[in-house]
């Protein structure tokens, strides 16, 4: 867990903010710029792309986000997609795993936080006065981990509380930390209130996930909110190929179970190793020898991205399938970014002509119990 920043960068037009105020005081850090400064950072970055992923992780800006705040899941057609509704509210991580897609992506030297909740929450209104065939669920770890900075930004409170008062909608917190404090201090959450964690077998955690908490840390922070009164989702995403696999996640898989109890784990998603061709040198440059560039890869259409051979991920997501299932036979399985050809044979599952309709497996979000 992060401790402090070297530099707080903060936008001139939010001077006067009353969050972006709060977090000046309750963000450490060594030295607070106007954001304009960061432009010297942001040239250095062009002569190192790779320098600048570590030294983003070293310093954070307070800044207005441009754009929506709240979109769908850069989803890929052709691939099965669960619709996700992504809510912008930090870009970057203090965390640096080598398979990160933020570190081509978002190779700004700096994680940015975006304070204006209260026009992320005026967006979410607006879309959810529309008409939805399903009711969307919302979540916060596309750009950054969820809770990674928690501790000093305190913006799980207020999404709880905002969610609060849509209880037909999911809100899932997407993480590796174990800054669930301000999560566990809020009493009587509410039911559609979802945390997650994303897990690996240690040995992946070890050389692919540096900065990140141990599995067992991680499985014991989902107790800790699972006794709290919120519901689970646990992500096997990426899954590694190697020697030893199956031993190694079946024996995730029977770990989670040992902390969750079935019942409260709403669903689990399996998505393999998957990369862009342009991050590639990322990893040639950061991970130069590493296990990571091992592996045999193809481009696949439609998206071109790098993954294990069809006939290997359908088997690894077949033996998973029959493990998680073993231990629960109720909790929705979902595959993250594969196409209904290993849908049909890794989970026996059919999935229809729209490319966007997975969500429809998805569990509602249990009732509010008025009792």
């Amino acid at each position: 867990m992060i401790k402090s920043f070297d530099t707080l960068y903060i936008h001139p037009e939010l001077k006067d903010h009353k969050r972006a105020a709060k977090l000046v005081r309750t963000i450490p850090h060594r030295r607070l710029e106007e954001l304009g400064r960061l432009e010297k950072l942001v040239a250095r970055q062009r002569e190192d792309p790779a320098g600048a992923v570590r030294s983003g992780k070293l310093n954070a800006a307070l800044s207005p986000y441009r754009g929506r705040m709240v979109e769908g899941c850069p989803a890929t057609r052709g691939m099965r997609c669960c619709r996700y509704r992504v809510i912008n509210l930090i870009s970057g991580c203090p965390m640096d795993c080598s398979y990160c897609i933020l570190q081509g992506y978002i190779n700004r030297p700096t994680i940015f936080i975006y304070p204006e909740l209260e026009k992320i929450f005026a967006e979410i209104d607006a879309e959810l006065a529309g008409d939805w065939e399903y009711p969307p669920r919302y979540g916060t770890g596309e750009l950054s981990d969820s809770l990674a900075l928690d501790h000093m930004t305190g913006f799980s409170r207020d999404l709880v509380e905002f969610f609060r008062s849509h209880p037909q909608n999911w809100f899932e917190f997407k993480t590796k930390s174990t800054g669930v404090d301000n999560l566990c201090g809020l009493a009587s959450p509410p039911p559609n209130i979802l945390v997650s964690w994303s897990v690996n077998p240690q040995v992946v955690i070890d050389t692919e996930e540096s900065g990140a908490p141990p599995l067992e840390q991680r499985l014991s922070a989902a107790a800790r909110v699972q006794d709290a009164g919120y519901s689970l989702g646990f992500h096997f995403d990426p899954i590694f190929h190697f020697s030893g696999w199956e031993e190694a996640y079946y024996s995730v898989v029977a770990d989670i179970y040992r902390h969750a109890k079935p019942g409260n784990v709403a669903w689990i998603s399996l998505g393999c190793l998957r990369f862009s061709p342009w991050m590639a040198p990322y990893f040639a440059e950061r991970f130069a020898g590493h296990p990571l560039l091992a592996g045999e890869f193809f481009p696949v259409p439609p998206d071109g991205k790098y993954r294990y051979p069809q006939p290997v991920r359908i088997d690894i997501y077949r033996k998973m399938y029959e493990w998680i299932r073993s231990f629960d036979k109720q909790v929705y399985v979902y595959l993250c970014m594969e196409s209904a050809t290993v849908y049909r044979w890794a989970l026996d599952r059919e999935v229809g002509g729209d490319w966007l309709d997975v969500e429809k497996g998805f569990p509602a979000p249990p009732a509010v119990n008025t009792g």
